[in-house]
């Protein structure tokens, strides 16, 4: 797959399967992570207002994600999630997954491996050990 990169977070995949950003919602009620218009806006001093870091932007808010991933998905792949460290849009972790299988005659599964990499255990429903192929809606939480 090739990387595909929305709003500073790359997702790369192993395998054939696209992935598809469907949302990516800044979970800061007030914030868009995209303007920073206002500190310049404000009538007055905002100094003690002002974002402490070089670029401008807040980070470390939670972030809700909710993903496509093709019906090519399949047994093995995994899915990696990255940000550049100078990026405004900086991740960390996955805090939490949850998935919806597309195709009702699989079994569905997936791991998260390490903080920003989830493997996906794809297998037949008729026997639960051929390998099979299905796409998803994954919703992530990451910091």
């Amino acid at each position: 797959m090739a990387a595909t990169t929305h709003r500073g977070i790359t997702y790369t995949g192993t395998g054939t399967f696209t992935t598809t950003v469907n949302l990516d919602l800044q979970l800061q009620g007030g914030v868009d992570q995209d303007d920073t218009t206002w500190i310049s806006a404000y009538p007055g001093a905002l100094t003690d207002f002002a974002a402490r870091q070089t670029d401008g932007t807040n980070r470390g808010n939670p972030r809700l994600l909710i993903l496509t991933l093709s019906s090519a998905l399949t047994e093995g792949n995994t899915l990696t999630l990255s940000s550049a460290a100078t990026d405004g849009a900086q991740i960390s972790k996955i805090l939490g997954a949850q998935a919806t299988n597309a195709d009702a005659t699989a079994q569905f599964a997936m791991v998260k491996t390490s903080d920003l990499v989830l493997t996906f255990d794809i297998e037949a429903e008729a026997d639960n050990t051929t390998d099979d192929t299905a796409g998803c809606e994954l919703w992530l939480l990451v910091v």
